[in-house]
C-alpha cells in the first residue's frame, strides 16, 4: 500500500515537472505581452493546485508509513516553499515588465531545483517494507 502511495506521489512530482516545463514555454511562445499575462495567471493556478497535490499526497504517504521527518522530508518541504515563492515573484515581476529573461531565469531555477531534488530523493530513497 504504502508503495503504491509513493508511486502516485512520483508521478505528481513528474506531472509537477511537466507543469513548470510548460509555464517556461508560455512567454516564449507568444509575442503579445497582454495575452502572456493572462496564460501565466491560468498557469499559476494550475501550478499551485499540482504543488498542493503533491504536498498532500506526500504529507498522507508520510503520516500512513509513520515516518521519522528525516532530511528527504524536510528537503522535500523546504522545496515545496522555495518553488512556490519563486514561482509566485516570477509572475509578479513579468507582469510589471513583461521581460521574457525573467521567466527563462525563475523557471530554470525552478527546473533546476526540481531535477535536483529528485536525483536526491531516488539516491537516497528508505523503504519501509
Amino acid at each position: 500500500m504504502f508503495n503504491e502511495m509513493v508511486f502516485y506521489h512520483s508521478i505528481l512530482v513528474y506531472t509537477l515537472l511537466l507543469v513548470v516545463i510548460i509555464g517556461f514555454a508560455i512567454p516564449i511562445l507568444n509575442k503579445n505581452c497582454n495575452l502572456t499575462i493572462k496564460r501565466l495567471r491560468i498557469y499559476i493556478f494550475i501550478f499551485h493546485g499540482i504543488i498542493a497535490t503533491v504536498a498532500f499526497s506526500g504529507l498522507v504517504a508520510f503520516t500512513f508509513a509513520k515516518m521519522a521527518f528525516n532530511i528527504n522530508i524536510f528537503l522535500m518541504v523546504l522545496t515545496y516553499l522555495i518553488i512556490s515563492i519563486i514561482e509566485s515573484i516570477k509572475y509578479l515581476k513579468f507582469k510589471k515588465s513583461c521581460r521574457k529573461n525573467i521567466n527563462i531565469k525563475y523557471s530554470l531555477i525552478n527546473i533546476l531545483i526540481l531535477i535536483a531534488v529528485i536525483c536526491w530523493v531516488h539516491a537516497h530513497a528508505v523503504s519501509i517494507s
